[in-house]
């Protein structure tokens, strides 16, 4: 990797795994709250993680598509970030059995149409599931984990939208797009319900 590549490769792993701790001590704190009478009932963090690095790759992905360049550094990050959950399956469910991570840099423009469209709602319930815990947690704690967790995922876009040399607008834009419909419209409609209660 040329030195500049890396730093920014770099920043968005060392971002990666400040969210992935945000994300336990959240998860921990909706769960020792909401099943603090049925300890039975508490599930693994790391589903909470796997639809974490969905929503998250996809959220690169749809960067790296838009702007037509799925650089070679993308797809390493994004492999770097299967360990809990990877899209891929979901994915040749929807475009094609076989495909793998770089046959994305080289799909044809009917099918990178089609997964442009089909992303965001490709995830609808796994971002539902995702988002209803954490933003009770949320809710009842005076920190903003929604904010905190943006934070996160806006440094490690911001990383890897320059690994190829240039921030491209498009980028940004996918970017905003992405994290307003897969997680702050719900976050925040979630949240002002349970204030609501």
């Amino acid at each position: 990797m040329l030195g500049r590549s890396r730093a920014h490769f770099e920043r968005a792993e060392a971002a990666y795994e400040r969210a992935i701790a945000l994300i336990r001590s959240l998860d921990e704190a909706f769960q020792s709250r909401a099943f603090r009478s049925a300890p039975e009932q508490r599930y693994d963090t790391e589903v909470t993680l796997y639809q974490f690095d969905l929503i998250l790759q996809a959220i690169l992905l749809k960067m790296a598509l838009v702007d037509g360049d799925f650089h070679r550094l993308e797809r390493r990050f994004i492999l770097r970030i299967t360990a809990y959950g990877d899209l891929l399956p979901l994915l040749r469910r929807e475009i094609r059995p076989g495909l793998q991570w770089d046959d994305l840099a080289t799909l044809e423009e009917g099918e990178r149409e089609k997964l442009l469209t089909l992303l965001p709602a490709l995830l609808s319930h796994t971002c539902d599931s995702f988002v209803l815990p954490l933003a009770r947690a949320d809710a009842v704690d005076p920190e903003d984990f929604l904010a905190r967790l943006e934070g996160e995922l806006t440094e490690i876009a911001g990383e890897m939208s320059a690994v190829d040399g240039q921030r491209k607008p498009e980028e940004q834009a996918a970017f905003r797009d992405m994290t307003d419909h897969l997680l702050r419209e719900r976050w925040r409609a979630i949240v002002a319900q349970e204030l609501k209660e």
